[in-house]
């Protein structure tokens, strides 16, 4: 038999609000608990601030309409590192969600595909000081069923174009500018510009302000485009919105 859990009804999860919690060491002489349900560390003497649904989801929504995350900290009145956190945890799982949409749909549109329009955009990821040059591949997905857009975030080659590509089927023709990684595809038509696309490039820039062409909101991490791009798509609603 294993040891009967411990309920210690003084102290609850300031996370879950489970009472299931045991001491857990004594850095710089506070207490320190941990909680066996959540898996979350705390201090037994500190105050935790719980912040509204609501609230969160306005700072999600100010963020992919034009807010930096310094400017959201400012006008709701929640700290910086809380935003980042929202923005993080919250984008990830859109962008999870997305993934799964993406594997969904592609068996559900196989036979009704019109056209595959595809194209990139330049941003920059910032790191140890330096600059470098990254690419936004998406790719606007013409169905009988609907549209819908795939996208992805790394260098201009065919490893970032192919992460896009999995996610369709075979069938349908292709849309591009003259870029010669294009080049090898089937059923191909170049056009110049790329209008759909183009449109949604401006958008996104409009809407995140690490995407601007001159801005001090930079990008650090391409996990953080790719989570920021997902919380756009969804408030544009162009996701596989016929899968069930």
């Amino acid at each position: 038999m294993g040891r009967r859990p411990v309920f210690r009804q003084d102290v609850s999860c300031p996370s879950c609000g489970s009472h299931h919690v045991v001491k857990c060491g004594r850095p710089l002489g506070r207490q320190r608990y941990l909680c066996r349900d959540c898996g979350k560390y705390f201090l037994g003497d500190a105050t935790y601030h719980h912040h509204s649904r609501k609230l969160r989801e306005e700072a999600l929504r100010m963020y992919a309409n034009g807010m930096s995350m310094r400017a959201i900290s400012r006008v709701l009145n929640v700290p910086l590192g809380t935003v980042f956190t929202w923005i993080k945890r919250y984008g990830r799982k859109k962008y999870e969600k997305l993934v799964e949409l993406w594997g969904r749909a592609k068996e559900l549109v196989k036979g009704k595909v019109v056209a595959k329009v595809v194209d990139e955009m330049w941003t920059y990821l910032y790191k140890n000081a330096r600059a470098f040059y990254k690419w936004v591949f998406t790719c606007y997905v013409y169905t009988k069923l609907g549209v819908y857009l795939i996208y992805s975030v790394g260098d201009r080659d065919e490893r970032t174009f192919l992460e896009v590509k999995k996610y369709l089927p075979d069938e349908g023709r292709w849309v591009s500018d003259d870029y010669n990684l294009y080049f090898w595809l089937k059923d191909h038509t170049v056009v110049s510009p790329v209008n759909p696309n183009e449109s949604f490039h401006s958008s996104l820039r409009d809407r995140l302000v690490r995407f601007k062409r001159a801005t001090k909101a930079v990008n650090r991490s391409i996990r953080t485009m790719m989570y920021s791009t997902a919380l756009v798509l969804w408030e544009r609603r162009l996701i596989p919105e016929f899968v069930a």
